[in-house]
Order: structure tokens, then C-alpha cells, then sequence
């Protein structure tokens, strides 16, 4: 009974009346897909999606960086005017450093290295501009959480979802091919920047140049902590899927693609819309200095559990069944994937949501410590599994493991970043109060 009155409590609150809203999206968005799959996966070969997981595995370890985490400073600032200064200032550096992207991977492509990536025509113009589209469409959006406009990053999700399978099943009944599957990827991500743009043009305040150096060195720690932390957290996820697409071959990076495209289900309606209200309400703690920031982390742990335990059986016990019947023949190894990938997503579903306390506390070297050990434990994986000659099976599993462990102690930290919150709040009523 005490776990449904937390439920309740916890489903009382605005933020999570709005993040209601970005539940529905995500689902809609989800269903969109899923839609989409079962046909796409009997018109393009496990190929194709290789080359389409390897862009969304590149472009997946630029994304997270690409505004140096400017978007997470978006919510601190209390006035509007420094909030603008800010967002212009991310989608400046989200300008430069995707053309800076493009370029690396010109010059290695000319240098006779990653030739399974320089395979596909257009490559580093693909994730060039997919990485820039992508650092605006996270800079809007999290300005309009800021403003708490929940339905532009609802119409957002659905718009993406739409247009990338409209584009992949258009190109399909043309000519099947990766381009086909890239293209629509890229389309999505265009497409979803529109609503947003419009939606929070009139929230936008004017500044000067003297207002965007001003929110630059009060929110440094952003790029100089977070964003190299966020960099090695997106290198660690990215990292074992492009080993297996270059090392293996094209077709496996495609199986586990497959594989990932489908667990993002639960990750993306879990996980991203609850990151979002968390951030929301932790940042309005931090703002207004008040008090409850760790029971609502616990809260929030709590629902959690119950739902990643559900859906991590549910994978066991479903997967071989279900997903060769709904993806048709060639796609057995994805099934087998997503039963070894379980222990990783069933930690993710938890932690991931509620690392947002490290943001909003500024625990930027803890967050940094986390991600630089997410990243060496994951690269020793891949040299172990290199050195011994593992299979693809082997790999996943190994990888699957190193995450949970990791991913436990990202939870650990998160909740005392919460209780830090609620000390800082206690600290500044007894100063209020003397």
C-alpha cells in the first residue's frame, strides 16, 4: 500500500502532470516506429541498418557534447535574458563543432582508416549535419522545459518519429539501400526542429555580446566537466556497437541495432521523459531553496524499480519469441542480443533518469569520474574480448555487465547529490532565519 501512495504523491506534482504529456509523445512516437519496423526490417538487409547504426553511433558520441552541455545550464539561470544569451551561445558552438566533426572524419577517411564507415557515400556530411540539427533540437527543447511548454517537446517527439519512417519507407519503395535508411534518420531530425523553434521564439529575450560572455564564465563548468563527461558517457555506449560494425562486420553492427532500436522503446518512454521532469523539479528545488529533493529522488527510484524489473522479464522471456515473428528471418541474433543486453537496460531504466541530480547539483567532477570509469571499464571490455577472440555474443554480454556495474554506482552518487540539494536548502533557511 505505501509503494501506491508514493505512486500517487508522486503523480500529484505540475511537472509530472506535464511530463504526462511527453509520456504520451514518446509513446506515440514509439508506436510510430514500431509500426515502421516489421517493414523496414523485410525491405532493407541487416547491412543497411549497420550503416545506419554506425551513423547513429558516431553522431550518438558527438550529440551529447555538441553544445558542451550548455542545454542542461539552460535551466539554472533565473533571469529570461541570461537564459537567450545562453541558448545562442550553445548553438553557436553546436555550429562549429559539427562542421569540426565532419571534417576529422574526412581526414581519416583520406588517411585509408574506418573504411567500413567511409563505405557509405556522404558519410561525414551525414553526420555532420545530423549532429547540428540534432544540438538545436536539444537547445530548444530544453529551453522550452524551461518555460515549461511540455507540449512543443511533444509535438517535437512525434513529428521526428513521423517524418524519419515516412522518408525510410518512401526511400524503400525507390531503391532499398542505406541511404535510404540514413536519409530518413537525418529527415526526422530536421523535421523536429520546426515546432519547437516556433514555439518558444516568443519566450526569447534580447541580450549583447557582454550578456553571452557573462553566462560563458558563470557556466563553465558545463563545457570544462560536463561536457568531456558526457562525451566519455556517450563513447562508452557508442563504442562496443561501432567495435562490432568494424572489427565483426557491417550485418552484426545491424543486429545489435536492431536490437537497440527496439529496447529504446521502454529507454525512450521511460527514461527520457522522466530524465526531463526530474531535472525540471530538482533545478525548480535548486532555484526556490526548497527542501524534499532526495525523498523525490527515492520516490522516483522506487517507481522506477518496479517498472525496469517488468519490462527487463519481459525481454527474457519475450524476445526469442516475439522478435523473429515481427522482424521475419535474418533477425534471430537480435533477440539473442536483447536477452544479453537485459542487465544493462534493466540498471539504465533507473539511473540514467535520475543521474540529472549530479547536473543540477554540480557535482561535475563526480559526474566526471563516473563517465571517465564508464569509459576505461568499457574499452578494457573491448580489449579482453579482443585479445581472446571473443564471439559478437560474448561481447554484448560483457559489455551488458560492465554497464549494470556502472550504472549502480551512478545511482549511488545521484542519490547523495540529492541530499547535498536538501542541505544547501536547510543551510540557507537557518542563514535566512538568523
Amino acid at each position: 500500500m505505501r509503494l501506491f501512495a508514493r505512486i500517487r504523491a508522486l503523480a500529484a506534482g505540475k511537472e509530472v502532470r506535464g511530463g504526462s504529456v511527453l509520456v504520451l509523445s514518446s509513446v506515440i512516437a514509439q508506436i510510430i516506429t514500431l509500426v515502421a519496423t516489421p517493414v523496414l526490417s523485410r525491405i532493407y538487409e541487416p547491412a543497411a541498418f549497420g550503416y545506419l547504426t554506425l551513423v547513429v553511433s558516431v553522431t550518438g558520441m558527438i550529440i551529447p557534447a555538441v553544445a558542451l552541455r550548455l542545454e542542461s545550464a539552460l535551466m539554472l539561470p533565473k533571469d529570461t535574458r541570461e537564459a537567450s544569451a545562453l541558448l545562442f551561445l550553445g548553438l553557436a558552438v553546436a555550429a562549429v563543432i559539427s562542421f569540426l566533426s565532419a571534417a576529422t572524419l574526412e581526414i581519416l577517411f583520406s588517411t585509408g582508416l574506418l573504411q567500413a564507415m567511409a563505405a557509405l557515400p556522404g558519410f561525414s556530411a551525414w553526420v555532420g549535419g545530423i549532429t547540428f540539427f540534432s544540438g538545436v533540437f536539444v537547445l530548444f527543447g530544453q529551453f522550452a522545459l524551461r518555460v515549461r511548454n511540455y507540449r512543443a517537446v511533444a509535438a517535437r517527439n512525434v513529428t521526428q518519429a513521423a517524418t524519419t519512417a515516412v522518408v525510410q519507407l518512401g526511400a524503400a519503395l525507390i531503391a532499398p539501400s542505406a541511404f535510404g535508411l540514413v536519409g530518413g534518420y537525418g529527415a526526422g531530425r530536421l523535421a523536429g526542429v520546426v515546432p519547437l523553434v516556433g514555439s518558444v521564439r516568443a519566450e526569447i529575450r534580447g541580450f549583447d555580446l557582454r550578456d553571452v560572455r557573462r553566462v560563458g564564465r558563470e557556466y563553465r563548468a558545463f563545457p570544462l566537466l560536463f561536457a568531456p563527461a558526457a562525451l566519455m558517457n556517450a563513447s562508452a555506449l557508442a563504442l562496443p556497437v561501432l567495435f562490432a560494425g568494424v572489427w565483426y562486420d557491417v550485418a552484426d553492427a545491424g543486429q545489435w541495432g536492431m536490437a537497440e532500436r527496439i529496447l529504446a522503446v521502454p529507454l525512450v518512454i521511460v527514461a527520457t521523459a522522466v530524465s526531463q521532469v526530474v531535472e525540471a523539479r530538482l533545478a525548480h528545488h535548486a532555484r526556490s531553496e526548497s527542501h524534499g529533493s532526495a525523498s523525490y529522488y527515492l520516490r522516483v527510484s522506487t517507481l522506477l524499480l518496479v517498472v525496469s524489473v517488468a519490462v527487463g522479464v519481459a525481454v527474457v522471456v519475450l524476445a526469442p519469441i516475439v522478435v523473429p515473428w515481427v522482424l521475419g528471418p535474418g533477425w534471430e541474433d537480435a533477440a539473442l542480443i536483447m536477452q544479453l543486453l537485459t542487465p544493462m537496460l534493466v540498471t539504465r531504466l533507473i539511473a540514467s533518469p535520475l543521474s540529472k541530480a549530479l547536473v543540477v547539483a554540480r557535482w561535475a567532477r563526480i559526474n566526471f569520474v563516473l563517465d571517465a570509469s564508464r569509459l576505461a571499464v568499457v574499452l578494457g571490455v573491448l580489449i579482453l574480448c579482443w585479445y581472446r577472440e571473443s564471439t559478437v555474443p560474448q561481447l554484448v554480454l560483457a559489455t551488458s555487465i560492465a554497464f549494470a556495474v556502472i550504472y549502480v554506482a551512478t545511482w549511488i552518487a545521484g542519490l547523495a547529490a540529492a541530499r547535498h540539494l536538501d542541505r544547501g536548502s536547510a543551510l540557507s533557511s537557518v542563514a535566512e532565519e538568523q
